[in-house]
């Protein structure tokens, strides 16, 4: 199911709280938990974003591979080292100031959905990546035809 589909851009307080996009809040509610799972993403100066439910498919990942494999043990640390953001009553989060600073979030915060999980960017540099999946897409097009 893709839940987080769109853009949406949000002011970010001083205190670093932001709204989490309202149509998305529905998704990220459960009886456990309320909220978001955030960390840095490793491939983008981004914040990577999912529902708890989302580490099942991750862990569940993990658990077809061999335990013992080190690299279960890196993705590990890695996927379940994340924040648990919850969210107050207004339907805010807290970006910590590292989760900020190593995504130069500033004064705004673009969420932008990808399907089961979705990213927090600094308009500036979702911009700039933008520009780039839009030439990686035209170059694949071009050597399909």
């Amino acid at each position: 199911m893709s839940d987080f589909v769109g853009r949406y851009l949000n002011k970010v307080d001083k205190k670093g709280r932001v709204s989490v996009p309202a149509s998305w809040r529905s998704s990220l509610i459960s009886k456990e938990f309320s909220g978001i799972i955030a960390q840095s993403s490793l491939s983008e100066k981004s914040i990577d974003a999912y529902p708890r439910e989302y580490l099942e498919l991750l862990q569940n990942k993990l658990d077809s591979n061999d335990p013992l494999l080190e690299e279960n043990e890196y993705e590990s640390t890695v996927l379940f080292g994340g924040s648990v953001l919850s969210f107050d009553s207004e339907g805010r989060v807290i970006l910590s100031s590292s989760l900020r600073a190593e995504s130069y979030i500033e004064g705004e915060a673009l969420f932008v959905g990808m399907g089961r999980r979705f990213r927090i960017w600094s308009p500036k540099i979702f911009d700039e990546y933008l520009a780039r999946a839009k030439l990686y897409m035209d170059k694949r097009r071009k050597n399909k035809s």
